[in-house]
């Protein structure tokens, strides 16, 4: 920015020099010149640095996204190679027509497992008929109508996600289907209408793991995977 700035000035001093040259004599107008001579190199200076800088900050920009292209290549290759080879060559294809990474598929899974957590604890039907699938959801919101008629109340701390890794992948016909197994710390305990405590303590954290398994059928336009099944 600053040399932008700096070259802007030098080109309007050039400017006002050429005009003045019409109204003074000639020792006045040889002095003009001179000067005028010199902004030009100036200027020409100002221009090759604005250029050297600009094709540095495109070879950085460059350079950058190389870099991630890199890193995200590395963490695909990671997740394929803890694979078994029926899930390598189950997985990819479902990837492929995806048009998804399975980096990207995994983040998507973590965020519906938080998702999921937090709604099932809050009650929140509405957010797990969206991330859940028709047969599942009956299970949910019995446990939550259950938890209301009994008014008790579940209190869930999803403290992290140590890990989620995929484990399993298979397509039936147009239906495909990816088993993720996550390992998380929590606290969970439930409370009665007078906010006792009657299962589990708020300082215990749990180390849970859970097997969901994500579905989806490749010929709908719905980017969503809907959680078929969870242990």
């Amino acid at each position: 920015m600053d040399i932008i700035f700096f070259a802007a000035i030098a080109f309007y001093i050039f400017f006002k020099l050429n005009k003045q040259l019409g109204k003074i004599d000639e020792e006045e107008k040889n002095q003009i010149q001179i000067k005028i001579a010199q902004k030009r190199e100036e200027l020409a200076a100002v221009q090759q640095q604005i250029s050297a800088d600009q094709k540095r900050q495109k070879e950085k920009i460059v350079g950058t996204k190389s870099t991630i292209d890199e890193a995200k290549n590395l963490t695909e290759e990671k997740i394929f190679a803890a694979l078994d080879e029926a899930t390598k060559q189950n997985l990819f294809p479902i990837l492929q027509r995806c048009k998804i990474s399975a980096e990207f598929f995994l983040n998507g899974a973590k965020s519906a497992f938080e998702m999921v957590i937090k709604a099932f604890s809050g009650a929140d039907l509405t957010t797990l008929k969206f991330l859940l699938s028709e047969k599942i959801y009956q299970g949910f919101e019995a446990a939550v109508d259950q938890r209301k008629s009994s008014e008790q109340t579940l209190v869930t701390n999803l403290i992290s996600i140590e890990k989620a890794e995929i484990i399993s992948a298979m397509m039936l016909e147009n239906f495909a289907s990816i088993a993720v197994k996550f390992s998380s710390k929590q606290i969970n305990y439930i409370i009665d209408k007078d906010g006792k405590i009657i299962e589990g303590k708020k300082d215990q954290i749990s180390e849970i793991s859970d097997v969901w398994t994500f579905k989806k059928d490749l010929t709908s336009s719905n980017p969503n995977w809907a959680i078929s099944s969870t242990s």
